[in-house]
């Protein structure tokens, strides 16, 4: 027995829907409902290049990892790091004159002389300008790290793909 209950076993969307190519159409709109949706999220999942924190560079001399006391930052596009860490993988005799703020560093006849917070420093007695300052953070003396290397007679050299910096003493 037929009847035009919606709720029959044919069904109202069968009844209304019964050629093969009608069928093709809402399975086509259907799947495109789909899909669109599904793109459509895809721009707010994604999140923007400059949301993603870069990481600390890592520093490596004469070809050793160095653990510092604290982890390198990055300011003004200069990489500054703990002060004594990287004097001892130097090598270097290091001082600091609290009152003054002052450090002073000796490895062989380089000296170089910087003062936190101050954009001058001296390398042999020579006055030279720097792009960042020594700075105070946390009670870590930080350091920029290529003026460092380069005044106490080394090559300092940034791999960005690796986010490497090698400093390799000069040998004689």
């Amino acid at each position: 027995m037929k009847t035009d209950s919606p709720y029959s076993k044919e069904g109202i969307v069968m009844k209304k829907f019964n050629s093969f190519k009608q069928k093709k159409v809402i399975g086509a709109l259907l799947a495109g409902l789909l899909l669109t949706g599904a793109v459509a999220g895809l721009p707010a999942q994604a999140k923007p290049a400059e949301a993603k924190k870069k990481e600390a560079p890592g520093v490596l001399v004469n070809g050793f990892k160095q653990t510092l006391p604290r982890e390198p930052i990055v300011t003004e596009g200069r990489t500054l790091v703990p002060l004594r860490g990287i004097f001892e993988a130097m090598d270097a005799n290091v001082e600091w004159d609290q009152y003054e703020q002052t450090i002073k560093a000796t490895k062989g006849t380089n000296t170089i002389t910087l003062q936190v917070n101050k954009t001058k420093a001296k390398v042999n007695d020579m006055e030279v300008e720097l792009s960042v300052p020594a700075q105070n953070m946390s009670g870590i003396t930080m350091v920029p790290l290529r003026f460092i290397a380069e005044a106490l007679g080394a090559y300092c050299v940034y791999y960005p793909d690796q986010n490497i910096i090698l400093i390799n003493e000069k040998t004689e």
